[in-house]
């Protein structure tokens, strides 16, 4: 029986996150349902991860068992001709039995996206959080530097039965369209950005995210550039530190699932 490792992109905005759920519309449900009329039944998928309401993905994986040999061109057309136009499989690879697209990842690479002009754009206003008034980048940057190496970001989380650990590992941060000490954007390894000068972004890489993991990450940043918080605040939320909490939770629009590594 083929394995199918899709790549799939989509706009969360109208739905109520990646996981099938009884009464209302997700990601995965959806999906499912487009393989239909190619199987006569829906999909059973298995993604990399389980991205919440709201969230968006460029880099989804996917994988199912299907009893049907086609070309991945082939399914790659069919599917996303029975897929609304915010869902859409980007690639198709037949991998062997042993792929798993949770099991199987080694990486995850996440950006979450301001906006930072007083008027909030029409265009990136599903995929970004307006953040109209001034922040501190520099400190924001110095915070975010913490969360690097391998910590227990239980307080960057919410409590879950089905995860065996809190602990996971952050590879890299790196910033992308923060403006330079000299006023041009920067794309974070010190190139021009052609993206619009308000927009920025914070990518965070690791082996793995909890969930709500990011956006309390990102929360805190936004406490840190608000001057709420100190930089330091972050090594002391993840060292149990009784005199700081992790911030609220930043909102789902910013938050964009990039890509998963195998």
């Amino acid at each position: 029986m083929p394995r199918l490792k899709l790549t799939v992109e989509y706009d969360g905005t109208e739905y109520a996150g990646w996981q099938a759920q009884a009464n209302a519309r997700s990601i995965q449900a959806v999906l499912a349902a487009a393989f239909t009329p190619l199987l006569g039944q829906p999909a059973q998928l298995h993604a990399a991860g389980r991205t919440d309401a709201g969230v968006h993905a460029l880099g989804q994986v996917v994988h199912t068992d299907v009893h049907q040999m086609r070309a991945p061109e082939t399914w790659r057309a069919a599917l996303n001709a029975h897929l609304p136009p915010d869902i859409r499989v980007r690639q198709v690879e037949v991998v062997g039995a042993d792929f798993h697209a949770r099991k199987s990842a080694r990486g995850k690479l996440y950006h979450y996206a301001f906006w930072c002009g007083r008027v909030e754009s029409t265009r990136w206003r599903r995929y970004s959080l307006h953040v109209p008034q001034p922040l501190d980048w520099e400190a924001m940057r110095e915070a975010a530097q913490h969360f690097v190496g391998r910590h227990d970001f239980a307080p960057f989380s919410v409590a879950d039965r089905t995860v065996q650990t809190t602990v996971r590992t952050i590879h890299w941060v790196t910033w992308h369209g923060v403006s330079a000490p000299g006023g041009s954007a920067q794309d974070g390894s010190g190139n021009a950005s052609f993206s619009p000068p308000e927009l920025l972004a914070v990518a965070f890489y690791g082996d793995g995210f909890l969930r709500y993991q990011v956006r309390r990450m990102v929360g805190t940043l936004l406490a840190v550039g608000q001057g709420k918080l100190p930089p330091t605040a972050v090594a002391g939320i993840l060292c149990g530190a009784k005199e700081f909490a992790a911030a609220a939770t930043a909102p789902a629009q910013g938050l964009t699932l990039m890509q998963v590594d195998y």
